[in-house]
């Protein structure tokens, strides 16, 4: 570790000409300082545990799954490889997971594009650990009594997909369902997912919002959509990463279509914008907030990070000239 301690992780696209396909470490100064896990195919979203062991999704359509590093980092850096908790033979539900996040009571959760869901699990202390789904959504089975659902499922779709023998039935958006558009060879649908001490916050890029869930009945509370003012850049348009200031209570949105981050705070439940750049955030995709405050930004367009003041909207230069498109972000206290 070094500077106010804490080091930053990063996952990459992996589809550059001179990818990186491990997670990567850098200091709270910005020194490289090597990888931390060895090298995979298509990375996504990183968490860490409450003791702080390192989970890893990995996205690749054909080896999909996560995978549990050790909490103890190693002189060069590294981390050990518990083994794998989740894939989709054993989850049913996870081909191209995105995002993971932990509840305080220590819950995972899963965001996977695929299925276009989120799914919950309860995660054992040992090692390695016994991992159970929770109980289905108790919001989803009161709706649809007769529905079947994936293992653990919390979240659900718009237009549900069909994995392994099971087709969760269809939940409107207003009820909370996830939205899926195909543009081209992509795929747009749930990105990243974010567990606070008041709710669970899934980034719904397909349909621009940030749904709402309640922790215990996975209640769909309501969605953040925009300012209220009409300019392009007051509303969210396609948001990937999402990062959270327990300190203040502030949640970060990095709304990858107009290079924009928003704030909720949530409180008062009130959303504005922290800061816009058409090259600094250009698709803009991970977010991680540090313990000082520091809010970090990854420009898949710019192949850069950049740090951006929470309180002018200041964007100043963390890493940049990266070799491939970073993903997502992780702060690891010291």
């Amino acid at each position: 570790m070094s500077g106010p301690g804490y080091d930053v992780y990063v996952t990459f696209s992996g589809k550059s000409k001179t990818p990186i396909q491990h997670v990567r470490s850098f200091s709270a100064s910005g020194k490289d300082q090597g990888a931390v896990t060895p090298d995979y195919d298509e990375l996504r979203g990183i968490a860490l545990d409450g003791s702080g062991r390192l989970y890893l999704a990995v996205a690749n359509k054909n080896v999909s799954a996560i995978d549990l590093f050790a909490a103890t980092i190693e002189k060069d850096g590294t981390r050990e490889l518990i083994g794998t908790i989740l894939t989709p033979p054993t989850s049913a539900v996870h081909p191209h997971p995105y995002g993971l996040t932990f509840d305080r009571n220590g819950v995972l959760y899963v965001s996977t594009q695929d299925t276009n869901c989120v799914t919950g699990y309860a995660i054992g202390t040992q090692s390695p650990p016994q991992v159970s789904p929770i109980p289905v959504a108790s919001a989803l089975t009161a709706s649809f009594p007769n529905g079947s659902f994936y293992a653990g499922q919390f979240v659900a779709a718009v237009e549900p997909i069909m994995h392994g023998s099971v087709t969760p039935p269809s939940v409107p958006a207003n009820l909370g369902g996830l939205s899926a558009s195909v543009v081209g060879a992509s795929r747009h649908s749930v990105r990243g997912v974010l567990a606070t001490p008041n709710a669970l916050y899934v980034a719904d890029e397909a349909n621009d919002r940030i749904g709402i869930y309640d922790l215990t009945s996975g209640a769909y509370k309501r969605a953040i959509t925009g300012t209220g003012r009409s300019s392009p850049r007051h509303v969210v348009d396609g948001p990937v990463g999402l990062a959270y200031d327990a300190k203040r209570g502030n949640l970060y949105i990095g709304s990858s279509k107009n290079a924009c981050i928003f704030v909720y705070a949530e409180k008062s439940r009130t959303l504005s914008r922290l800061a816009c750049d058409d090259t600094k955030l250009a698709k803009v995709s991970g977010l991680a907030c540090a313990p000082d405050g520091t809010l970090f930004a990854a420009s898949r367009a710019s192949a850069a990070i950049f740090t951006v003041d929470t309180s002018s909207g200041k964007i100043a230069p963390f890493v940049d000239g990266l070799a491939d498109a970073p993903e997502c972000l992780l702060v690891v206290p010291g």
